[in-house]
């Protein structure tokens, strides 16, 4: 059967003359056809400085890939020419008509140029236009019009079989000698029938997202300054749930009070982001606060105490669990033999610090002195995350996500079985985008697309979009691709919050931050290399809009529930 653009139903058209072409073309026509009805057009007066644009309307094209398209222009009643004159029968005689053909040739002239405009000279010299005039309430006799040979006139006799009718008057206008490829014939679709639409920019509802979000953080922070008199604390709460800037804010208000503070944690990128945060606080600025990820702090230290900090590249990971806090607590007593340098301590990701280190930080920390730890089981990067061992501490969960929409959480929740609780307040958010490659070297062209959407069309800011993945960039599908449409792909988090490109990122190097717009680069499952904690960190990175490239249909049909979860949300 035939597509029709727009879908129509012939009872309800204006004119019975096109209501009974319809008929028998839904009827008839075999597949491969495509028929659009009264197509409008307008032709600017180009070569009149000042004219208005010359408007008209074919009523009928129909498109084949094999044949071009054709112009069908259908009368109704009894018609009549005489001399150059069109003429319908009516009750008081005659009645002058719009030339037919002439009108259909019209169609024809302004239909090439759109064409070409749109398509390109090559798509339009392949599409062969063809002509015709169907009168379906009559019967043809004498001579048929000088412009239009007797194959493009179509009369009530074609109606049994008006595909052959369809077929004679594409090939009397020379159709059939050209065959149009699957995408030209696909451009020269949307060009006559475009898919028009008024759209509202991902940028309007990420703005409004953030504004709802940052009051709903804020909110959190006047609800735990309730506890600051616990000196010792431990606070386990969900992605999203604003562990980081409670653990901000848990610090300044330390500094207040005491002479120093230590603000540590396990991701250097995070440890990065809170230094930017509170510059203005730090002990090189004339604050009291020192700022420093776990392994920068053990560095550190040992460089200032000449004590060799040598990492064993054959076992990394042990040296760093256990070799590491043994050297830093070695370089605590040389540097500070007089007592420990820290009045006041705040851990965040405290799931991620081995016992050793907690061990090494008593050397550090003034025993009388406070310490709160932030932390989340979930996003741990160890099997088995310990709990922080601090005596005697108040304990407060945070179980409400007030970073993501709720159809973030949603999907988040599903895709890992890691319950959280989303804001009633927060925003809905649209559903999360899949993305589904043809096969993985199809990976980078799509990302890149959607790039191209986010920042074009969405009009976001690079800042505003980090690509994580399983793999560093160097090693990901968009290893090869330095800048999309000159905009520059980054892999320090720094100058990506500086605007100077777009994030390529890893989940564990980005966790704990968050970025507006998070596309998930390259899924292709849980495994040793992607875990569900990594996923569950992905995942509740994006604020507002989150995109998943998936590596295959496999991996896809993994989160199928998730997504179709985040859709119900709201509905």
């Amino acid at each position: 059967m035939a597509q029709f653009i727009p879908s129509i139903d012939p009872d309800t058209m204006e004119h019975g003359s096109e209501a009974d072409i319809a008929r028998v073309m839904q009827t008839s026509l075999g597949t491969g056809y495509i028929v659009m009805h009264s197509l409008p057009w307008v032709n600017p007066a180009r070569d009149d400085i000042g004219e208005p644009a010359r408007e008209g309307e074919a009523d009928f094209l129909v498109l084949h890939r094999q044949y071009g398209l054709l112009i069908l222009e259908v009368k109704g009643g009894e018609i009549t020419l005489k001399g150059r004159q069109w003429y319908r029968h009516v009750k008081a005689g005659l009645n002058e008509i719009k030339d037919p053909v002439r009108q259909a040739r019209g169609s024809l002239r302004t239909l090439k140029k759109r064409i070409e405009h749109i398509c390109g000279k090559a798509t339009s010299d392949q599409t062969w236009i063809s002509v015709a005039v169907a009168f379906p309430h009559c019967l043809f006799k004498d001579y048929p019009p000088a412009d239009l040979p007797a194959e493009a006139v179509i009369t009530m006799d074609d109606l049994d079989d008006i595909e052959t009718a369809i077929l004679r008057a594409f090939k009397a206008g020379g159709g059939g000698k050209k065959e149009l490829s699957v995408q030209q014939f696909d451009a020269v679709r949307r060009a006559l029938a475009p898919e028009f639409r008024v759209y509202e920019p991902l940028r309007i509802s990420v703005d409004a997202t953030a504004e709802t979000l940052a009051r709903l953080t804020s909110q959190q922070l006047r609800v735990l300054r309730g506890f600051d008199a616990n000196p010792r604390a431990i606070i386990e709460g969900v992605a999203g749930s604003g562990k980081t800037l409670l653990a901000i804010q848990r610090a300044r208000s330390f500094a207040a009070k005491y002479s120093s503070v230590l603000f540590s944690c396990f991701n250097a990128e995070l440890a990065k982001w809170v230094r930017e945060e509170m510059a203005d606080d730090l002990v090189e600025n004339g604050g009291k606060i020192i700022v420093a990820h776990f392994h920068r702090l053990a560095a550190d230290l040992c460089r200032q105490a000449g004590v060799d900090f040598t990492v064993n590249t054959q076992d990394p990971a042990r040296w760093w669990d256990e070799i590491a806090s043994d050297r830093l607590a070695e370089a605590a007593m040389e540097l500070y033999p007089d007592g420990q340098p820290f009045a006041a301590i705040v851990i965040d990701e405290a799931q991620d610090f081995s016992p050793s280190w907690w061990d090494a930080l008593e050397y550090l920390r003034d025993s009388k002195g406070p310490i709160w730890a932030f932390l989340d089981k979930a996003q741990s990067l160890r099997r088995d995350p310990i709990e922080p061992p601090i005596d005697g501490a108040f304990r407060f969960a945070l179980d409400v996500n007030c970073r993501n929409t709720r159809r973030i959480v949603a999907c988040a929740n599903v895709a890992t079985r890691i319950a959280s609780e989303s804001f009633e307040l927060a925003p809905l958010g649209r559903p999360p985008k899949m993305i589904v490659p043809q096969n993985p070297s199809a990976i980078s062209g799509l990302v890149q697309q959607e790039v191209r959407s986010l920042l074009k069309e969405h009009r976001l800011e690079p800042r505003q979009i980090a690509i994580i993945g399983p793999a560093s960039k160097a090693k990901g599908p968009l290893a090869n691709v330095a800048a999309i449409d000159g905009v520059p792909l980054v892999e320090e988090a720094g100058q990506w919050r500086e605007g100077k490109g777009v994030l390529c990122s890893t989940a564990r190097s980005f966790k704990g931050l968050e970025a507006d717009v998070v596309i998930l680069c390259d899924f292709a499952g849980l495994g040793t290399l992607f875990t569900v904690s990594d996923l569950y960190v992905a995942l509740t990175r994006a604020r507002s809009h989150l995109v998943i490239v998936t590596r295959d249909r496999a991996a896809k049909e993994s989160l199928d529930g998730a997504l179709a979860a985040a859709v119900a949300v709201g509905s």
